[in-house]
């Protein structure tokens, strides 16, 4: 004789597999604050800086999302030195799977500017 599947428990399956494919807003990823997004993406653009070329705010190009930055370093003593030290000195090693980030592509004062900005960009 054969069971029955137990209702609950292909319930439980299902919550399991809709978090491994990420579907739901229960297992949504960080919600990015759109307005400081678009300030971030404008200066910049407005200060001639070359970020964007290994940088987005939600997805991978060469370097890591500024999001995913901004999640890393979320609620950290010393993030926004960490951080903007790392733009102004360049970085080695901090991610895993991303190449080293050069030095000299932002003055201190410009990296103290974009760290604060990529640490708010995530609500």
């Amino acid at each position: 004789m054969q069971k029955k599947p137990n209702i609950f428990r292909l319930a439980g399956y299902a919550v399991v597999l809709a978090g491994i494919l990420g579907a739901g807003s229960a297992f949504a990823g960080p919600k990015i604050n759109q307005a400081d997004a678009s300030k971030l993406v404008s200066y910049v653009k407005s200060n001639g800086l070359a970020c964007m070329s290994c940088h987005a705010v939600d997805h991978r190009v060469i370097g890591p999302p500024w999001a995913k930055v901004a999640l890393r370093y979320h609620g950290k003593a010393h993030a926004e030195k960490t951080v903007s030290r790392a733009i102004a000195n360049g970085s080695s090693g901090l991610w895993a799977g991303y190449p080293p980030m050069p030095s000299g592509l932002a003055t201190p004062a410009q990296s103290k500017v974009l760290a604060k900005m990529i640490l708010h960009l995530v609500d």
